[in-house]
């Protein structure tokens, strides 16, 4: 594959799935401006929406043959803009405050490491694209646990917004996306290094 192949590819054509993945991307905004304005109900509805259609666009690009590698990484890149400013205002907002007797420094080990690997997710695609500018390299495809690992993520962040179920509920799963976390980053390491590395 040559370099301008290879830059073509990652254009990004407007179609059905990549117009999903924009809108979730706006929405992504509306849900920091209601957590911010403290309207939790209406932000963990819009964040089931947006949630909901993250499966969507994968699954249109697919049946559609409109599968890019530009509309895989703006998939990635969006989700991590829909959980990371939601999940930091939720701290700030004191939502995860119930589940302090059952976890410890709460809400930080699920926070850190979530937040962490959100950052890694953005890293390893700027330095994707940085490395790609020079030479052929293929993208890492997310491993399965990876591709599990955003609900696992999704879902203490919605509990805690819309303030249900008991809140042993809540620590567990924390408890269960800290565990999806610390595999989903040894699968990609073993999986994609190459990315950082060569």
């Amino acid at each position: 594959m040559d370099n301008q192949a290879s830059k073509e590819e990652l254009r990004l054509a407007l179609n059905a799935p990549n117009i999903i993945t924009a809108v979730r991307v706006v929405m992504a905004g509306i849900i920091v401006w209601l957590l911010w304005q403290g309207e939790f109900l209406a932000a963990g509805i819009l964040i089931l929406i947006a949630a909901a259609t993250d499966g969507l666009d994968g699954l249109l690009a697919r049946r559609l043959g409109q599968s890019s590698l530009g509309g895989a990484i703006f998939d990635l890149v969006a989700d991590e803009v829909l959980f990371m400013p939601s999940l930091i205002l939720a701290i700030i907002a004191g939502l995860f405050s119930r589940a302090d007797g059952l976890m410890p420094f709460n809400p930080y080990p699920y926070a850190v490491l979530a937040l962490a690997g959100g950052v890694a997710v953005l890293a390893g695609i700027g330095t994707y694209l940085w490395k790609r500018r020079t030479r052929t390299l293929e993208f890492p495809t997310p491993t399965g646990v990876a591709r599990v690992n955003f609900w696992f993520w999704l879902a203490p962040l919605v509990v805690a917004v819309f303030g249900i179920g008991p809140d042993w509920v809540l620590a567990v799963l924390m408890y269960l996306a800290i565990i999806s976390t610390v595999l989903t980053f040894y699968s990609y390491l073993k999986k994609g290094s190459y990315v950082f590395t060569d």
